[in-house]
């Protein structure tokens, strides 16, 4: 029985890479390729889409196209992937390139006119076949730390161009650039007793089981004894030669008495399924504790494509007379592995650790919508919001809503309503809905609709009014009044709003608009001279910066430069 799970595991790795062509694209880059980031790792609300490759801790690092095809996408945001470019290959496949310094001069001429043209940094276009054809190997970029990029690094990925499904890099011949003969690595085992009249080693909470490493490199976990239904989760990583990061988990398969019970594997996933990162992990003990524990079973809500076997949902029976044993194996792409044996047999001890007891709320059935209302505040929740059936702490208390805490994963946007009518509307227009966020009170996009306030979220906690009066602030300009700027390449200014946010800036010189570009996490602007929009002589520098309320601020200066 044992070699023909095997045999079924190796059919299965073998018909998924050969749908994948191995030798069709090049690297993206010209330097050894060490990981920072793994496909279908465990991010904040989502799985990792890409790989993740270091940069040598620079930017500037030339991109070149993986495969011939054409630019079909490229996009410049302040977040997110910041400027990237998607190219469509012949063979049905899309490459994408993330977090770019910038572009080739083709292309950089081409996003710059386009945004001199809309007078907007953030700007996404869509080229035709025919526009911007590109051959393997071609320039087209240079790597960067653009968007919500941590630090220095080009993160690329795969997709199929038809379904825009994500595709794990690796099975394009990926994993033959990355040297990899490190086994996974565990670091903590978790038993759950799944209902009330279940309980594992004397506890009906969730327990660690702890595990002592075997002369053959397996682990043996210490024995489980439990009554009712049970299940596991892990917390593991994955690492590779020379590299020195914890990257995530590419396949797990559980097996109860030998046979396979459970498993996933990180072949490719929709972005559709990306949120239920949330429902994978064990989502209260991440929010307390920091910690990603992979859940060894599902609920209602999971992300299908990346499941293999599952039996029962992964959640074990134990029943009297029985004795189980319940295997693990954590598995990289290049088939390094790591066991834990975990043997269970039936006990029925006291309760030392018994269930917290939530305090009394509303009973919310999460499979069909909720609506909650109280003095002028209501709360509408769609079906499938949260992945299973929970009592909901929810209460207004001076205009203050308290909804829950984030302790439970939120799938679904929910709709917060004020009513605010009993506020004279001369007040409302700088008015907002916000919620605290690490102790923080946070701005949120607020809908206006005569006199209700809304809001669309997946967050928890406390919300209220605020007022925003206060306009953004304009700092540490990159020249002082009257300066001759004939050496200097670049122009900076820093803006700056602690509450409502940035909503636009707008920057002229000699009265024409100029670009700037904006890093966020800097909160700084920079416009290159290059673009030769100054005049030869005297100049007049303006910039207006206004924020989501309509708060705004001007900051104007004049400088000298010769062409």
């Amino acid at each position: 029985m044992r070699f023909l799970v095997a045999a079924l595991l190796c059919i299965h790795s073998v018909l998924a890479q050969d749908k994948y062509p191995k030798d069709y694209f090049r690297s993206p880059m010209d330097i050894p390729l060490s990981l920072a980031g793994s496909f279908g790792e465990l991010r904040p609300n989502h799985f990792h889409s890409g790989l993740d490759f270091r940069t040598e801790k620079r930017e500037g690092i030339p991109i070149y196209a993986s495969a011939d095809g054409f630019v079909s996408r490229i996009k410049i945001a302040t977040g997110g992937y910041g400027k990237s470019i998607y190219i469509d290959h012949p063979n049905g496949f899309t490459t994408v390139y993330a977090h770019l310094q910038s572009y080739s001069p083709s292309l950089q001429k081409m996003m710059n006119e386009q945004q001199y043209a809309r007078k907007s940094f953030e700007i996404e276009l869509y080229p035709k076949p025919d526009e911007f054809p590109i051959k393997k190997g071609e320039l087209i970029a240079y790597s960067g730390n653009t968007g919500s990029s941590g630090g220095p690094h080009l993160h690329f990925e795969f997709r199929d161009t038809k379904t825009e499904k994500i595709i794990n890099p690796l099975f394009f011949g990926f994993d033959a650039k990355i040297k990899d003969t490190k086994a996974p690595q565990v670091t903590g085992l978790l038993a759950y007793p799944i209902g009330d009249s279940s309980q594992v080693n004397n506890s009906s909470r969730p327990v660690f089981i702890s595990l002592s490493l075997q002369s053959d490199g397996s682990y043996l976990a210490e024995q489980v004894a439990a009554c009712g239904k049970l299940a596991f989760g892990i917390n593991a990583y994955d690492t590779s030669d020379f590299n020195y990061g914890k990257n995530g988990i590419f396949e797990i398969d559980t097996f109860l008495n030998g046979l396979p019970y459970f498993g996933f594997e990180f072949e490719t996933f929709s972005f559709d399924e990306t949120k239920y990162v949330n429902t994978f992990i064990d989502y209260p003990r991440y929010q307390a504790q920091k910690q990603r524990y992979q859940k060894l079973f599902v609920g209602a809500h999971y992300a299908n494509s990346i499941m293999k076997e599952t039996k029962n949902d992964g959640i074990i029976s134990v029943f009297s007379n029985f004795s189980l044993t319940y295997k693990i194996v954590v598995r990289d792409f290049n088939g390094n592995s790591t066991v834990i044996n975990v043997p269970i047999s039936y006990a029925k001890l006291p309760v030392i650790q018994k269930e917290k007891t939530m305090k009394p709320g509303y009973f919310l059935k999460s499979r069909i919508d909720n609506s909650y209302a109280k003095d002028g505040i209501s709360v509408f929740i769609p079906a499938y919001t949260f992945e299973e059936d929970f009592f909901l702490d929810f209460d207004v208390k001076d205009n203050e809503l308290f909804l829950h805490d984030d302790s439970v994963a939120v799938l679904e946007n929910m709709t917060i309503t004020f009513d605010v009518s009993k506020i004279p509307e001369a007040e409302r227009a700088k008015m907002f809905i916000a919620n605290l966020d690490d102790g923080k009170a946070t701005y949120r996009t607020t809908y206006k609709k005569d006199s209700l306030f809304s809001i669309k979220t997946k967050s928890l906690g406390k919300f209220f009014l605020m007022k925003d009066t206060v306009a953004p602030k304009i700092y540490q300009a990159s020249f002082k009044e009257g300066d001759t700027l004939d050496k200097q390449k670049t122009l900076k200014v820093s803006i700056y709003d602690d509450l409502s946010g940035i909503k636009e800036y707008n920057a002229y010189l000699n009265g024409k608009w100029i670009l700037m570009e904006y890093e966020t996490k800097t909160h700084r602007l920079t416009h290159n001279f290059s673009d030769a929009v100054f005049d030869d002589g005297r100049n007049d520098f303006k910039i207006i910066v206004t924020d989501n309320l309509g708060n705004s601020t001007t900051f104007e200066s004049y400088f000298f430069k010769t062409k």
